[in-house]
């Protein structure tokens, strides 16, 4: 039996998760509505998240067709395509997706570098500015992320406005004194876009922009910036295919390779 979701239904899916934070934080965009967007099982969830994340949680043998109602309902509303990331060590969840006419995309790794001492902090060069994001940001933060991945990841496919807001701010990991920003020329070049835990969600230079290091001294900024709020771990997770160089800096800093997942995409 799979049935429509419904609020009612967060705790059983929340336990099935394994977190009720990122749960409640998915749920909590202005897009989502359980009523369209889920669907329950016994032992298993699925869910249909804008703008293309196909979610299932609980047992693998009913992603099959837990997938089959998020697409059903994914094509009604026009998404060009589905995906999701899957931890590389859960190969019953994967394969279901295979099964289920999903590809494998490309790998994803997750880095992390813990401090052993304060992170280097290099001063930005002449011409430009490091400073921390403010609310009137927000539309010319998002502009420069679409305009950064949308050129080299193919399935990259943005938010609405109000949706990436909500998705990116309306939670408790958010504090604006953790985004940072570059200004080269008194425009916005760069972001490195971080949870105040020690979590880098992006970083991003527009590509007009890159091979001036902008990339390497935000990073290196958001360190010290953390480290200073007692944050001793840093991690992200960066695409192995990322033709931007953004996996050799990782490197170059000192992060580290600690867990590897699967990204998969079911074209519509």
């Amino acid at each position: 039996m799979i049935r429509h979701g419904s609020w009612d239904d967060f705790d059983a899916a929340a336990a099935l998760s394994g977190n009720a934070e990122l749960l409640r934080w998915r749920w909590g965009v202005p897009s989502f509505d359980p009523s369209r967007h889920l669907w329950i099982a016994d032992g298993a969830f699925g869910a249909l998240y804008a703008p293309d994340e196909a979610a299932v949680r609980g047992n693998a043998a009913h992603v099959p067709a837990l997938l089959e109602r998020i697409e059903e309902q994914a094509r009604a509303e026009a998404f060009s395509q589905l995906m999701f990331v899957i931890p590389e060590w859960d190969e019953p969840a994967w394969r279901a997706y295979e099964q289920a006419g999903f590809s494998l995309t490309t790998e994803v790794l997750e880095m992390e570098i813990v401090f052993d001492g304060p992170p280097h902090d290099p001063s930005p060069p002449a011409g430009v500015a490091l400073r921390a994001y403010t609310d009137a940001d927000a539309h010319a933060v998002r502009g420069l992320l679409d305009d950064a991945y949308v050129g080299w990841d193919k399935t990259y496919v943005p938010f609405t406005h109000d949706d990436w807001l909500a998705f990116m701010t309306d939670h408790d990991s958010f504090d604006p004194a953790c985004w940072f920003l570059a200004e080269a020329g008194g425009k916005l070049a760069g972001v490195c876009l971080t949870w105040k835990e020690g979590w880098i969600k992006d970083l991003a230079v527009l590509p007009s922009a890159r091979g001036q290091g902008l990339g390497e001294l935000l990073l290196r900024h958001a360190f010290a910036r953390l480290f200073e709020r007692g944050v001793q771990r840093v991690g992200l997770k960066v695409d192995a295919a990322n033709p931007t160089s953004a996996l050799r800096l990782y490197e170059r800093v000192g992060m580290q390779v600690v867990k590897r997942y699967r990204s998969y995409v079911k074209k519509l």
